[in-house]
């Protein structure tokens, strides 16, 4: 919770309802206003609702017109208990969304490679984090009041956190989001925040002791316990079989976007009844949701912009709110708190890379993945400030760390793996690999008889490249936007890169984001000792084909010359607008 003073009083008066809907109509507009900006300037979208909380807030708002900001975002009163609410729901609504993405039965197919990576990814930036802080808890800004176990221990996780969302949307830029090396990432950042948050939950607990009592704290550490039990074990099917009915029986999308955050919001009410915060509750439940193989990415995604785009920028301006950000600002705390989290998480998953066999570029490139923090490492932090874990200069530290390892993830993954293409992606196409017409309806019959049409030409069996391709399949769907997909697979005894390009004329659905059947399917078969060249197969077949006059030229010719033309003669921007 907000810590300042409430009292609530006998309600509102027409004044503090109108300064509050204007506060909200504010804060969010400004926030989504600032956000796009970031967003267009290349830059994290937070970074730009960040500042607009720092300009309504004591920093900028509070030090120019004191009385026009304590009107308007006042601290204590009715209208600082309606925005305590909004913010609350805001943040456990975040946690949902953040839940939904991690699959766990996505997590575990990645096997060995995840398990190390994420692994290492975690024990040593905790390891470095907690040692840190219990040597110099007064550098760190342990508060007067604030116990020093959970302090070091949160210090530990918050170096060791990663920002799912951002990590994905860096991979999608970069074109990796379906290679094995974009796998290998989000599986194990979807563990990592899986045990970064409940490590958190326990956290909470411990420094709630003092007034709980050690037989408080066991009594919420056990029905937490029971809870994730329940819901992991008793919830994951018995929300499989309810989501058929509800998607039947209502409109789409608003039956199913009623039913996850319903759930949601009981599952927050829960963990924080017991004592663990509503955040817990509200990610697990997003957890146990998002595995749910009838919960569409389509549906998904349409829950995850409704929450990101309301809830988002209203709870990343607040924290502006309350926090002077210049008179908090310690460069030595900070310099000192983004080395830890940068170099204890690079160090951490390079060597839990190279274990599970990855060479040493590709192990580099992923510990700059995993490395971003971006919007979970700020809400971490916001909410140990709210518990009194951490003070003011900690919190700054860590928003500007989180901030940091997202912009540097980016542009060191494609520094590291060397993504400059030097070759068009109709160099790899030959009309022997061409299929005008594909008569497979299904991902399953497609994948078949792509497989068949490649096997003379990689000297392989048809059925062994069939298996591959089908069981990386079941990893993580291929589909893209626009109607394309990507199936793939690295094989042994494969000399060089082949590509077999396909034009379904009925489309086949490969469960793409925006629900799109593919039309336009290329299978990538690349060398398992030659990692790059999927990467790179993956990069050019994007760029290839990110123009709608590129895909309808493709679709509609009528030769194989004509189709490599079109994917080698790109439209200049000027006439690609001219055509839409």
């Amino acid at each position: 919770m907000f810590p300042f003073a409430l009292a609530a009083g006998p309600g509102f008066t027409a004044e503090q309802i109108a300064a509050f809907f204007l506060a909200l109509a504010l804060l969010l507009g400004l926030a989504k206003l600032l956000g796009e900006a970031a967003q267009q300037s290349g830059l994290p979208s937070v970074l730009g609702e960040l500042v607009s909380g720092l300009l309504l807030g004591p920093t900028i708002l509070g030090t120019l017109a004191p009385q026009v900001a304590a009107w308007l975002f006042p601290s204590f009163g009715p209208g600082a208990l309606g925005l305590e609410v909004i913010f609350t729901l805001s943040a456990a609504l975040l946690l949902l969304a953040a839940g939904l993405e991690v699959p766990l039965s996505t997590v575990w197919r990645q096997g060995r490679s995840m398990l190390l990576v994420s692994a290492a990814g975690i024990a040593i930036p905790f390891a470095c984090g907690t040692i840190a802080a219990g040597l110099a808890p007064g550098f760190f800004g342990l508060p007067s009041d604030a116990p020093l176990a959970p302090f070091v221990l949160f210090c530990g996780i918050a170096f060791s956190i990663t920002a799912l969302p951002v990590i994905a949307k860096i991979l999608v830029d970069l074109n990796l989001g379906k290679s094995d090396l974009g796998a290998v990432v989000i599986s194990g950042a979807m563990l990592n925040d899986l045990v970064g948050w409940i490590g958190f939950a326990v956290v909470l607990a411990l420094a709630a002791e003092g007034a709980a009592g050690a037989s408080g704290i066991g009594t919420s550490l056990g029905l937490t316990a029971a809870f994730l039990v329940v819901m992991l074990g008793l919830g994951r099917p018995a929300f499989h079989r309810l989501l058929p009915y509800v998607q039947a029986h209502s409109s789409w999308p608003g039956g199913v976007l009623v039913l996850v955050i319903v759930i949601g919001l009981l599952c927050a009410a829960f963990t924080e009844w017991v004592g663990i915060h509503s955040i817990f509750g509200a990610f697990i439940a997003g957890v146990v949701m998002g595995d749910s193989g009838h919960l569409r990415q389509r549906t998904q995604e349409t829950i995850h912009h409704f929450i990101i785009n309301i809830f988002g920028p209203l709870f990343f301006a607040s924290i502006g709110l309350r926090i002077h950000f210049v008179e908090s600002f310690s460069w030595p705390l900070v310099l000192t708190v983004v080395a830890i989290a940068l170099f204890g998480k690079l160090g951490g998953c390079w060597i839990g890379a190279r274990l599970a066999g990855w060479p040493s570029r590709e192990s580099l490139a992923i510990g700059f993945g995993m490395a971003a923090q971006g919007t979970m490492g700020i809400l971490l932090g916001q909410m140990a400030r709210q518990a009194g874990l951490i003070g003011e200069p900690l919190f700054v530290a860590i928003i500007v760390m989180a901030l940091a390892t997202s912009l540097i993830s980016g542009p060191a993954m494609q520094r590291v793996l060397r993504l400059q293409p030097q070759r068009s992606f109709a160099d790899f196409l030959s009309e022997r690999l061409f299929v005008p017409a594909l008569a497979a309806r299904t991902v399953r019959d497609a994948i078949r008889e792509l497989a068949e049409r490649a096997a003379p030409a990689a000297g392989l069996r048809a059925d062994e490249i069939d298996r591959a391709v089908w069981e990386r399949e079941q990893i993580v769907h291929t589909g893209l936007e626009n109607q394309l997909a990507v199936p793939h697979a690295r094989l042994d005894g494969l000399g060089k890169p082949l590509v077999v390009l396909a034009r379904s004329p009925n489309g086949v659905d490969f469960d793409a984001p925006d629900g799109s059947p593919a039309r336009i399917i290329a299978l990538l078969l690349t060398p398992n000792d030659d990692p790059g060249a999927q990467i790179e197969l993956l990069d050019l077949f994007a760029r290839s084909l990110q123009s709608p006059a590129t895909r309808e030229r493709v679709l509609h010719a009528r030769t194989f010359m004509e189709v490599r033309a079109a994917l080698k003669i790109q439209p200049e921007a000027g006439h690609e607008g001219q055509q839409r």
